[in-house]
């Protein structure tokens, strides 16, 4: 009788002695686990901005060809038309209303510039990106509103000729 008492103490002892810490084990972890999160991140949604509305604003009418004179004075550019890409109604209007300083603006510009500069693609690309900033400084979208201003110019140039 005494060996099955043993036998029994022996049994329960030993399946104490393995549910005891495992139960602890589980209690600790589920313990860190509260305190200290988890590290799976919810997903986040992506917040989708509208795309912005693209609309023109047309400067220089297609078949016009106004000139402006480079630097030295000795050569001219056509241009045929000069149209701009607005990404509000706000702009489109203060382009309007401000053309004269625009085209004052584009005069400065083209004075700074010299036939090698415009016969190039990267000389075309810089023109077109002082002709942004040149026109959004002069409607005043710049800073944070600058989104809402120019994005993008589209212009062709018909002829560079020498005049004399």
């Amino acid at each position: 009788m005494a060996d099955e008492e043993v036998k029994k103490k022996g049994i329960g002892g030993l399946l104490m002695s393995i549910i005891v810490p495992a139960v602890v084990a589980v209690g600790a972890t589920a313990l860190t686990i509260v305190l200290l999160g988890t590290n799976l991140t919810q997903p986040k949604k992506e917040e989708t901005q509208p795309a912005p509305t693209e609309i023109k604003a047309v400067v220089i009418q297609p078949g016009t060809y106004t000139t402006f004179m480079l630097k030295g004075g000795k050569e001219v550019a056509v241009i045929d038309s000069l149209t701009l890409t607005v990404a509000s109604d706000a702009c489109r209007a203060a382009v309007a209303e401000r053309r004269d300083m625009v085209m004052d603006g584009l005069m400065l510009i083209f004075l700074s510039k010299e036939r090698s500069e415009l016969n190039t693609a990267a000389g075309i690309e810089l023109l077109k990106k002082q002709i942004r900033a040149m026109v959004n400084e002069v409607t005043g979208f710049t800073g944070e509103r600058e989104r809402l201003g120019v994005i993008g110019v589209y212009l062709y140039i018909k002829a560079i000729s020498s005049v004399e």
